[in-house]
């Protein structure tokens, strides 16, 4: 049994029926918890605690907490709190639910808090202050990537701790994403090398550099820090880490492959394949898949870097779309995250898969596994949005649109001035997702059967056909399925620069390199979006639209290697330079937190 206690200054009208029907014995409301309430309300939260004799429920701030993150708090049978950190949910808003036994520390807590200053974060201050009088907290929040049973069994103990060391010594999660990419990048220098040993160094410190990372979070959920940029740092330092160990892969399969090629006649078709167990694949489908050769790989990596940028995007654009409409990604059990392949898990994979039979078969793994997490995350998450997407919160009728703005899905597009002016020919009268997928279909059909074949003027095809997205630039964006727009948006850009480099004869480490570039511009795009500083049309980087156009007139011009090059470089200075002068300036100490540590566990898909 539980009591609930809602601290709002206008209470959900559903809330209770909702947590009724979780099993709540009585839900009671006690005042906002900020303003001229804070005092009061942390005071009836004292007293609730100190007669409840069961579990208490806390339920604060004007953001309504998702039906499923409540179950979840309430089938977890300890203290554990929802932020709300990782999705939409306002600052100081979510739940906490305090275990019977910790319920005298609450009380006690309540009490001092209510005796101090405001918090500009009551749920962070109470939460705090809970782990100062030795409460661990779980952190049930929606993660960027999800845990998996990897983060949650093997990272997080050690993280822990590393945590606690980072809190007592004033180290920044900003500190620590850096000290976690650092570690990734010696990680990717050691997969370069073919020896085992050499993959062997470079696991460990993929494994060191993912338990920092982990770190990094728990020290943000201390909330001693504050900032959007939290949340890009730690997501930007995981993208850069993966693709540099992807990129690294290739490397070695490439460097590989042209030092025995002379030697060994196989070789040519089974690159990728020198681990431990690998002899028994050799002139199997496995060294052929993708492509023979050191350009297989190269593909298989390119494809691999690709799946996770979309799907990153992809969680980006739905989170907003689901916002307004009282959806939210779902809290995941343990065995549903490992399905969905989260970031510990991919790194399992490639920890064992490259020693055990080489990087090929490590791309091959990660594909196919990723491809069954993005078909189970999508029916989850357009199934979802078919039953509750017309229904907005508390029941009410969805808004017919939230109307253009810099936080609005549009500016997830990363849209360049070509296609925001062509959008803004039928005036956002044009839904979004039919010319997406029209202009993806063309794209995507000229790309396989090969641009190679297009000479001339012909090359600006696949191009012409991908401007039909920008018909729908300057709509709303409040259908639906319009979530998918974005993320369809960076497939296609994605497909037309991979394909289009590689039948132009461009070094596929420059191609990967720019896509790589592309991926990254595109997420910290939809991150400023999401933190309320989009932009309409990317003047800078040029947007999807300007890429495309700009390397398909160097292809027909016959200079596309130079112009892969020379984009490439402009996209990462520009990517450096709004990380470390935009982003990274943005962290700042917002007060003096205690030292006490809490253990988060992500639980979101």
């Amino acid at each position: 049994m539980t009591v609930a206690l809602v601290l709002a200054a206008e209470a959900d009208a559903g809330m209770c029926g909702q947590l009724a029907a979780l099993g709540v014995r009585r839900v009671d409301l006690a005042g906002s918890g900020q303003g001229r309430e804070y005092g009061s309300g942390l005071l009836t939260v004292s007293a609730a605690a100190r007669i409840a004799g069961e579990r208490v429920l806390i339920c604060l701030g004007e953001g309504a907490v998702p039906g499923d993150v409540l179950a979840r708090m309430l089938a977890a049978g300890r203290t554990a709190v929802f932020t709300g950190r990782g999705m939409t949910a306002s600052r100081g808003s979510g739940a906490l639910v305090v275990d019977a036994a910790d319920l005298e520390a609450l009380a006690d807590a309540a009490e001092w808090l209510a005796s101090s200053p405001e918090a500009d974060d009551p749920l962070g201050a109470l939460v705090g202050e809970l782990a100062r009088r030795g409460v661990t907290t779980r952190v049930l929040d929606a993660g960027p990537d999800g845990d998996g049973a990897c983060a949650q069994l093997f990272a997080d103990p050690v993280a822990r701790d590393v945590a606690t060391w980072a809190l007592a010594r004033d180290l920044s999660p900003a500190a620590l994403c850096g000290i976690s990419l650092g570690l990734g990048l010696i990680a990717a220098v050691w997969f370069t090398l073919p020896s085992l040993g050499a993959k062997a160094m470079g696991t460990a410190a993929l494994a060191i550099s993912f338990v920092a990372g982990r770190a990094g979070s728990l020290v943000a959920a201390s909330g001693r820090w504050s900032g959007p940029a939290l949340d890009w740092l730690s997501t930007a330092s995981a993208l850069l880490t993966e693709f540099a160990i992807y990129g690294a892969l290739a490397f070695s399969a490439a460097a590989t492959t042209s030092a025995t090629s002379a030697a060994n006649a196989t070789s040519a078709t089974s690159a990728g394949l020198d681990g431990l167990l690998s002899q028994s694949l050799h002139g199997t489908f496995v060294g052929t898949w993708g492509g023979g050769g050191a350009i297989g790989v190269w593909r298989l990596a390119m494809a691999a870097l690709g799946m996770v940028g979309i799907r990153r995007l992809a969680e980006l654009c739905y989170d907003r779309a689901a916002d307004g409409n009282g959806l939210h990604r779902s809290v995941m059990g343990r065995i549903e995250q490992t399905i969905t392949l989260p970031a510990g898990e991919r790194y399992a994979v490639i920890a064992v898969t490259v020693i055990l039979f080489g990087p090929r078969v490590t791309f091959l793994v990660l594909l196919c596994w990723g491809a069954v997490a993005i078909v189970y995350l999508l029916a989850g998450r357009v199934l979802g949005y078919a039953v509750l997407g017309d229904v907005g919160p508390e029941g009410r009728p969805a808004a017919a649109g939230r109307g253009e703005g810099i936080g609005d899905l549009p500016a997830y597009r990363n849209d360049g001035v070509l296609a925001r002016w062509i959008g803004g020919v039928v005036q956002g009268r044009l839904p979004p997702l039919l010319p997406v997928l029209v202009g993806l279909m063309v794209t995507c059909t000229l790309s396989v059967l090969g641009l190679a074949n297009l000479p001339g003027i012909l090359v600006l095809t696949p191009v012409e056909g991908m401007l039909l997205a920008a018909l729908g630039a300057c709509h709303p964006h409040d259908g639906p399925r319009d979530w998918l727009a974005p993320p369809l948006l960076m497939a296609g850009e994605y497909v037309f620069l991979a394909a289009l480099g590689l039948s132009r004869q461009v070094p596929p480490l420059a191609v990967f390199m720019l896509l790589g570039a592309v991926v990254l511009r595109h997420i910290d795009v939809g991150f400023r979006a999401r933190h309320l500083s989009g932009i309409s049309a990317d003047r800078l980087g040029l947007g999807w639209d300007g890429r495309m156009l700009l390397l398909s007139v160097a292809a027909m011009v016959g200079e596309a290697p130079l112009a892969y090059v020379v984009l490439t470089g402009y996209v990462w200075i520009l990517f450096g330079s709004d990380f470390l002068g935009g982003w990274l300036a943005d962290t700042q100490v917002v007060s003096a937190a205690d030292d006490g540590l809490v253990e988060e566990v992500v639980d979101g898909g």
